[in-house]
């Protein structure tokens, strides 16, 4: 009999430690991120991104689909080579710009993550959007002084496919963490 009464309350403080340590994660004040949401939010709000661009510049602007991608991919790769695009796509720089995409989009998300939890859901579209617009701004004229040929990709497709990024992560990482912030506490606790 005693041993049943242990095993039950290791399972049942298991689950409390399991459920509590999830929700109540944080760093002084701040609320951290659930991390699986952050990375499925991010890796969706990058593909769609990704699949915008290609598809305005190869439609508005009448260049090759694959041009972003090999943007991307100079970063890590250099733009000997690799800029402007060859006249065929190249499978190896694809994935290298999917893979610094990628990651630099969990990063983002979790940037963004962080900062949404410090605010009331209802307001994660419009902090998605001014984050997305800024993060154009910061990529396309700030570390343009590290990666000189994002200068070229200056405009309004950039603009929305950023802004688009920010909205769609904001969303969807909103949607699968609906933990609200912990408001300070006037006066005495209660």
């Amino acid at each position: 009999m005693p041993r049943t009464k242990t095993l039950q309350g290791a399972i049942m403080s298991t689950a409390y430690r399991d459920k509590s340590s999830g929700a109540d994660r944080r760093i002084g004040f701040v609320l951290l991120p659930r991390l699986g949401a952050v990375i499925t939010a991010s890796i969706v709000a990058g593909l769609v991104f990704a699949m915008m661009e290609m598809v305005l510049v190869a439609l508005v602007m009448g260049q090759p689909w694959y041009g972003p991608l090999h943007m991307i991919a100079a970063i890590g790769m250099g733009p000997q080579g690799v800029l402007p695009p060859p006249p065929a796509f190249d499978f190896g720089v694809a994935a290298i710009a999917m893979l610094i995409h990628m990651l630099v989009s969990v990063f983002l998300g979790l940037v963004l993550a962080t900062a949404l939890l410090a605010f009331r859901s209802s307001m994660a579209w419009l902090i998605g959007l001014i984050f997305g617009v800024a993060l154009y701004y910061i990529n396309f004229y700030g570390f343009t002084a590290l990666f000189p040929w994002f200068a070229e990709a200056r405009g309004w497709i950039g603009l929305v496919s950023h802004a688009v990024f920010g909205l769609v992560l904001a969303l969807i990482y909103r949607g699968m963490d609906k933990r609200e912030a912990i408001a300070r506490r006037v006066g005495p606790r209660a």
